[in-house]
Formats: C-alpha cells, structure tokens, sequence
C-alpha cells in the first residue's frame, strides 16, 4: 500500500493523468499479472518500467521497492506500482536522458543535428498522431531560439526541463 506521507501526493498525481495515461499503465500492469491476482513480482519491475520508456537503474528499483514494499514480499499490487510510475514520471531528467531523446527525434533528417517541420511531422505519423501542419508549425516556433526553422539540442533540452522548473 502507499505509505501514509506520500499519499496526498500520490492520490494529486493520480488525478492529474489523463484516463488513457492511467489506461496504459493499467495495460502495462496487467501484462505481467499473469494469473490474475492483483499483484506482479518486484523482479518484474525492471520490465515494467522499459515498457513505459524508462531505463531504471538498479539502485532506484532498489530505491522504489523500498518504498513501496517495506514487508519485502516481492509483490506489487496496481497502487504500489502506479506509486512507483508516478515518482518516476515526476523526476526531473538528466541533460544525458534529454540529449537521447533528442538524437531519437533529430535522427532521420539528414544528421542535420536539428529536428525539422517534416522530421516532427513524420515523427507524429508514426505514433499515429493527427496533427495540423500549423500546430505542427507552432510547436517548433516556440522551440526555436535561434530562428532558423528547427529545433536544437538545446532548445529541446530547454524545452524538456522547462516543465520541472516549479517542481
């Protein structure tokens, strides 16, 4: 169960998911709750999390079994894990983890280093996003600091850590 500090906190960022954020993670959950029961293995969380797009290391699954497991059952029921992808989603990343994710996104333009209005656009096809080429446009107008029509590293890295700064 969530321990008794973090559960006004759990219960705020809890609410503030989207239902098909909460969906997906229930998705996750239910991948590796094979007989049903309620509860996946603590060894699984490792697996969990890569699902969701992390690369936990072992101390914080160590860190986040602790905290979430204090009778050390090796069991995680949904709450104990949504705990668990609600901390993860709120840690602020790295400049390394950010610069990953940049050379993901910038990497079929033409290794111009930079992400254009097509790379963005192709990027939203393949995750089945519909988006209007003028939101499509915007997007990178608010990114690009230096007017040239592209995204950065740094103005994504500006981008991504701009939403943690009032954490």
């Amino acid at each position: 169960m969530v321990r008794a500090l973090d559960t006004g906190r759990y219960h705020r960022q809890k609410r503030e998911l989207r239902d098909t954020q909460l969906s997906e993670i229930r998705d996750s959950f239910e991948l590796f709750d094979q007989d049903g029961a309620g509860t996946v293995q603590a060894k699984d969380l490792t697996v969990l999390l890569r699902a969701l797009g992390s690369e936990p290391s072992k101390l914080e699954i160590k860190r986040f079994l602790a905290n979430v497991d204090g009778a050390n059952t090796g069991q995680l029921d949904f709450d104990n894990y949504l705990q668990i992808v609600l901390d993860k989603l709120g840690e602020k990343p790295t400049v390394e983890e950010v610069s990953k994710a940049f050379r993901l996104f910038a990497e079929g333009d033409n290794e111009s280093g930079r992400i254009s209005f097509d790379r963005l656009k192709q990027i939203a096809e393949e995750i089945g996003e519909t988006i209007a080429d003028e939101e499509l446009r915007e997007m990178i107008s608010e990114a690009d600091q230096s007017g040239t029509g592209t995204v950065s590293n740094d103005d994504f890295l500006r981008i991504i850590t701009s939403r943690h700064r009032t954490t």
